[in-house]
């Protein structure tokens, strides 16, 4: 049974006090503040919400965003993406996501350039997901000693996440790749944000075997380590994906996410398929999709070493 229809100052209260849950008990409400009047009325239980109330709710939004950015929703990876409602996790909505690392001080605070206007045009590596902020605690975990004069290449980069944190931990040399010319605008923007811009430069890379007049390409290069989060969300792009962890010659810590059903055992038939040895590591989060939902894997070509990390 609905309750009757609320006035415009409580339903602003319930929004403000969900803002300071988002904090507080890690609250699981997906964009509160940007859902129409009909969403609205659903979250709170009731027929209907005065088209008022909607806007003194959106009025809240400036104080929303940061509380949200600060949520353990939005630093633990708690939720995936989607809810089971398919609506969209607004942490990949926020104009800066803050990453704690506790070994990493000053937390790193990462530019998104999806918002709730593009969200269904822009690039996946406008923003930040989970399986990026697993990635990095783990980065984070091995310690510097373990990155400390290293050459990182990071696939697909997106905004940059694994490129800074490698560059944080001591990595002497950090190439990101993506194909999309203005994601990697947003990863060397980061990168600089962060004061990791004398470390982390920027190249196009295609995925796949490299031409043989991409002989000075980022493949070519000599690397100790290669990184990836969140690459394996299409499957169709699995054989390229490999080609290029096989042209790299260096070890690839790949963070995967699954979305569907037994997307994690189909992926790692075909990595053995394609003749990687991979082994599966402990996620360094605590609780939610980041445990649940988020695989770590030391992946290797033939002739290729684990590195050790213990």
């Amino acid at each position: 049974m609905r309750l009757p229809t609320p006035s415009v100052p409580t339903v602003a209260a319930t929004a403000l006090a969900a803002c300071a849950a988002g904090v507080i008990g890690a609250s699981s409400v997906f964009g509160i503040l940007d859902n129409t009047a009909d969403q609205l009325a659903d979250y709170l239980g009731v027929e209907e919400v005065p088209q008022a109330a909607v806007a003194t709710v959106r009025l809240l939004r400036p104080a929303y965003e940061p509380l949200k950015a600060l949520s353990p929703s939005c630093t633990e990876a708690l939720y995936p993406e989607f809810n089971e409602f398919n609506e969209w996790n607004d942490c990949s909505l926020l104009p800066r996501r803050v990453i704690w690392q506790p070994r990493l001080q000053p937390p790193l605070l990462i530019r998104q350039t999806m918002s709730k206007d593009n969200m269904w045009e822009a690039s996946t590596g406008s923003a930040v997901w989970g399986g990026g902020i697993v990635l990095g605690r783990y980065m984070e975990a091995l310690g510097a000693p373990f990155w400390e004069g290293k050459r990182v290449l990071e696939l697909g980069t997106g905004t940059g996440l694994g490129s800074v944190t490698a560059a944080k931990l001591g990595a002497a040399s950090v190439l990101a790749t993506d194909r999309d010319p203005k994601v990697l605008a947003l990863a060397a923007a980061n990168a600089q944000a962060n004061g990791a811009g004398g470390v982390v430069s920027t190249a196009s890379l295609s995925w796949g075997r490299p031409e043989p007049q991409a002989a000075a390409g980022p493949l070519a290069q000599p690397w100790d380590v290669v990184i990836g989060a969140d690459l394996t969300y299409n499957r169709d792009a699995w054989p390229v994906l490999f080609e290029t962890i096989q042209a790299a010659q260096a070890p690839c810590l790949l963070s995967a996410s699954e979305r569907q059903p037994n997307e994690l055992s189909s992926l790692q038939a075909a990595m053995s398929q394609a003749g990687l040895v991979f082994e599966a590591v402990d996620s360094p989060m605590r609780s939610g999709f980041g445990v649940d939902k988020v695989q770590l894997y030391w992946v290797t070509a033939s002739g290729v070493e684990r590195p050790a990390t213990r």
